[in-house]
């Protein structure tokens, strides 16, 4: 089952005073690559597609590399309307497409439990699903632009967001019928609701915000800050990395050359200890594995420093305002013995601005380790998401 995420950006924020709105920077991170995110971490997601301006889609391109965003299949050109943005996108996707799900990049709080509870709801007695928060304010309704007419009933009242998601094919018929209609919808859900479709409700989240205009960006300022209090702001990181011993290459562990008869085999140079830290680094950014950033199918890694490798990741961190605050780890070897060599690798690992405690264990005879066929490592990162500025 194939779900694609089409995130619209091709608004020209006339609310917002620019229609570079969704490029505008938040913790040195622009709107709508603060919306991919989520998505990007979801393993419910396959694809992204991306709906902008044509004159955005260098920027686009050139902002989905600087985050490392690998999901993103296709950047395609919006329409005049928003309803006409998803439709380009909804003629386009692949026939192996069976879940769609539309989100405006002018949200760029969505939390992943709002993302997998929408996902999550849609199944096969309903159409399509829709975040929504109940009201709370007494809603009423206008004769004029002075004249109440009435009060409503606000316990049948929702205010809807998004992303919603639909069934790709009952979607993209009921936009056909739409257009030969010529009816335009408030939101996608409105379109499958006009031809009879069924959909359902999945409860919203009062903090996935809408920034329409600049003072919006304060109340995103403030919802960061509130998130980040030392507690909701720790991450913890976990990796773990192994290589069987191969003749004729260097034994490279913590960035040093450790004199023995055989190195590690590997794509890079094999550093499993370098390796086991980046992971960790990496899950506690929530950005994925070692395997995502640095292939082994690409040849620009071949035998390359770790270090090098671990610069890389520290400054995906930094782009994302996650500060690693501490690291413990554990290398596993039978031979050759690790002790006297910690200390430079913990004083290397101190120049890139880590710190880390490092320990050396054998497995007493036991598994590949034990039969001296490898060296496995196992490092644990705590960090912390730094706050809006």
């Amino acid at each position: 089952m194939k779900v694609r995420a089409i995130i619209v950006a091709a608004g020209k924020g006339k609310r917002f005073g620019s229609s570079d709105k969704v490029f505008t920077e938040i913790q040195g991170k622009p709107l709508f690559i603060w919306a991919i995110e989520p998505f990007e971490s979801s393993e419910k997601i396959d694809h992204i597609w991306i709906v902008t301006r044509k004159e955005m889609f260098d920027r686009v391109e050139n902002e989905i590399k600087r985050f490392n965003i690998t999901k993103v299949e296709k950047i395609i050109e919006g329409g005049k309307e928003r309803q006409d943005s998803v439709y380009n996108a909804l003629k386009l996707l692949p026939e192996d497409t069976e879940i769609v799900l539309i989100h405006d990049a002018a949200r760029p709080l969505l939390k992943r439990e709002l993302l997998d509870r929408v996902v999550n709801t849609l199944d096969l007695s309903v159409d399509g699903v829709i975040p929504g928060v109940s009201l709370t304010d007494t809603i009423k309704w206008l004769k004029s632009k002075k004249i109440v007419g009435g009060t409503l009933n606000r316990e049948v009242l929702i205010a809807v967001q998004t992303p919603q998601a639909f069934w790709y094919k009952k979607l993209f018929k009921a936009y056909e019928q739409a257009y030969r209609e010529g009816f335009f919808g408030t939101d996608d859900a409105s379109l499958i609701e006009r031809y009879g479709g069924k959909v359902a409700l999945a409860e919203g989240d009062l903090d996935n915000l809408k920034i329409t205009k600049k003072e919006d960006l304060e109340k995103m300022k403030s919802l960061i800050n509130k998130k980040t209090d030392l507690f909701d702001a720790l991450r913890i990181g976990i990796g773990y990395d192994s290589h069987r011993f191969k003749k004729g290459r260097k034994l490279i562990i913590g960035g040093i050359e450790i004199p023995y008869e055989k190195g590690l085999s590997g794509h890079s140079d094999a550093d499993v200890l370098t390796h086991a830290i980046i992971d960790s680094l990496l899950g506690s950014a929530g950005v994925g594995d070692i395997g995502r950033h640095f292939p082994d199918t690409d040849p620009s890694y071949k035998d390359i420093s770790s270090l090098l490798l671990l610069e890389k990741t520290l400054n995906l961190l930094r782009l994302n305002n996650i500060e690693p605050l501490w690291i413990d780890c554990t290398i596993f070897a039978e031979k050759p013995k690790m002790a006297s060599y910690i200390p430079k690798m913990e004083k290397i690992f101190a120049k890139l601005g880590l710190k880390v405690n490092i320990k050396a264990k054998t497995n007493e005879g036991m598994g590949f380790i034990g039969r001296q066929e490898g060296i496995a490592a196992q490092a644990i990162c705590l960090s912390r998401a730094l706050s809006a500025p």
